[in-house]
């Protein structure tokens, strides 16, 4: 995944628990109907992009063994 991707999804994820947060603060009536679901689906990209930082690190190429060698003919 490019950094540029990595920003990206940090940030949107980001909007989304800030509003979801605002939402929850600032509404009266409806602040559990907007607010719970941005939060959530806000925490969900963050965790998502965190994760897949960690499958990532955990499968570098220096740490995975080479190719086996093509047979000689």
């Amino acid at each position: 995944m490019s950094p540029t991707a990595i920003y990206f999804s940090y940030a949107i994820g980001l909007i989304f628990a800030i509003g979801g947060l605002i939402f929850l603060i600032a509404l009266d009536e409806n602040r559990y109907l907007f607010g719970i679901p941005y939060l959530v689906l806000g925490i969900v990209i963050v965790g998502g992009v965190r994760a897949s930082q960690r499958r990532g690190h955990r499968r570098a190429p220096e740490d995975a063994e080479p190719p086996p060698d093509p047979p000689q003919v």
